[in-house]
């Protein structure tokens, strides 16, 4: 088939093809996610354990240690490293690029099932998906109002059990990273001269709150047609009921936990603090879902802050405050290449017609630019890509090299046109002469871009967009 002849034979069937191809690069167009730099997907897991008041040494002997054997024999695994320090402990494990995260978290989680035991008082461990597409893109700072004496980090509880999962619920929202803050706790203090005076020792206040603070359940108990469930209920609910647990009792004395000590709501320890603008404050960093629109998720993220502002914090006298976010880099970036391809084809179509000064033939080369750009979207789309800056990149390179070919054909058959032959034979002849040279030109150009589309580490992945477009 001659695709010249069919294209100068058959101008109804291209128009028609230059409008499809139009309204579907549009389209995709409008559905393409807006980030300011590529997706760059990491498979890595972390298991993270707590274990209060533990030294890095024990962490990594008792925890650590347990969790390498089980983990070690994970098929993908790259690497593992893992991270002791006081009261916690944390293995990283990166897989191989063509692992599926979802069947990788699977197979930790069931593995870390197969550690035999852990000490008492260590946490369940906490297992998560990280990497490089899971960095915060919005911060906002949790502070006090005018007028409220209580110190922000105290708010740490209310900010956990009323404002996360509104965040959390956020389309797009994948994950909060929440820096800073102390939840509170309830506290025994115990006095010394006391406990020496009813011959009682601190283990046995510890092992009496621990045995205490437990709901046991006792089965059923069949009553005629009805079967009742029977449960008894011991965890503490208030100060008083952990000042009546009892140490102690001989039939003749029974001593309680208050006889001892004196109970009273607390905060645990500070172990850091965040500064904002000389106040402090509990910093909140939201991390956004893989491929989802930067742009489009942040401003419904801004108007679940502005509503939470109003119905839940107003009353407790606190606010949120906006710190961050990344839509005016995106948004600068993009409108800045923007432009620069809007310049280029400005600058170039009144090159052509300074040059060929001929009308007809330059507005062939402007429509033939837009036309171009907008088909990329299709195939940009159709391949989950996303519109950032090295996307637009690449679209300005490719104006480049349109234009170059252009130049070479439009030249060419005005050429043919000034020795005499009539528009059909100038267009003909003008672009079978030099489609073959054209063809190899972009193919050379196509060769040394595509095999960047194929490489699957950190770098092709960053590029890979620039090689579509």
């Amino acid at each position: 088939m001659d695709i010249v002849s069919f294209s100068i034979k058959k101008p109804v069937t291209i128009i028609v093809g230059i409008i499809l191809v139009v309204m579907f690069g549009i389209l995709s167009l409008t559905r393409l996610p807006y980030q300011l730099s590529p997706s760059v997907e990491e498979p890595v897991i972390t298991a993270r354990t707590t274990w209060r008041g533990a030294t890095p040494y024990e962490i990594e002997r008792e925890i650590i240690e347990e969790q390498e054997k089980v983990l070690k024999g994970i098929p993908g695994l790259v690497e593992m490293e893992s991270d002791s320090q006081n009261g916690r402990g944390e293995v990283t494990l990166s897989f191989t690029l063509d692992t599926d995260l979802d069947e990788a978290l699977l197979r930790v989680s069931n593995k870390m099932n197969e550690v035999p035991s852990y000490p008492d008082g260590v946490d369940r461990p906490v297992i998560s998906a990280t990497g490089a597409t899971t960095s915060p893109v919005i911060w906002i700072v949790l502070k006090t109002l005018p007028g409220n004496d209580r110190p922000v980090e105290t708010y740490l509880t209310f900010f956990e059990n009323e404002v996360r999962q509104h965040l959390e619920r956020v389309e797009g929202v994948a994950d909060l990273f929440v820096p800073g803050g102390i939840e509170e706790e309830m506290h025994v203090v115990v006095q010394p001269e006391l406990l020496a005076a009813y011959s009682l020792t601190i283990n046995d206040v510890i092992n009496a709150l621990q045995s205490a603070n437990v709901n046991v359940s006792a089965g059923t108990m069949g009553v005629g047609r009805r079967d009742y469930r029977i449960r008894t209920i011991g965890e503490f609910s208030s100060e008083e009921d952990i000042g009546r647990v009892v140490l102690k009792s001989t039939g003749q004395q029974r001593i309680i936990l208050s006889d001892v000590a004196i109970v009273k709501p607390g905060f645990e320890k500070r172990t850091g603090v965040v500064i904002h603008n000389g106040a402090g404050g509990i910093a909140c960093g939201i991390r956004p879902e893989p491929g989802v629109n930067i742009l489009e998720m942040t401003d419904r993220v801004q108007e679940r802050i502005n509503w939470l502002n109003t119905e839940i914090l107003s009353p407790e006298n606190i606010k949120f405050q906006w710190v961050y976010d990344q839509r005016r880099y995106i948004r600068g970036a993009i409108d800045l290449i923007k432009m620069n391809i809007f310049y280029g084809g400005m600058l170039a179509i009144c090159v052509l017609l300074l040059f060929l000064r001929s009308i007809r033939s330059t507005l062939v080369v402007a429509m033939a630019i837009p036309t171009s750009i907008i088909g990329t979207f299709i195939f940009m789309q159709a391949m989950g890509r996303n519109l950032n800056v090295i996307s637009l990149a690449g679209i300005a390179f490719a104006v480049g090299m349109l234009v170059d070919n252009a130049i070479v054909v439009i030249e060419n058959i005005d050429r043919h046109r000034h020795m005499g032959k009539t528009p059909f034979e100038a267009s003909y002849h003008g672009t079978r002469e030099v489609w073959g040279a054209i063809i190899a030109s972009t193919l050379t150009t196509v060769a040394v871009f595509l095999p960047v589309v194929f490489v699957r580490e950190e770098a092709g992945q960053l590029f890979r967009d620039i090689a579509i477009a």
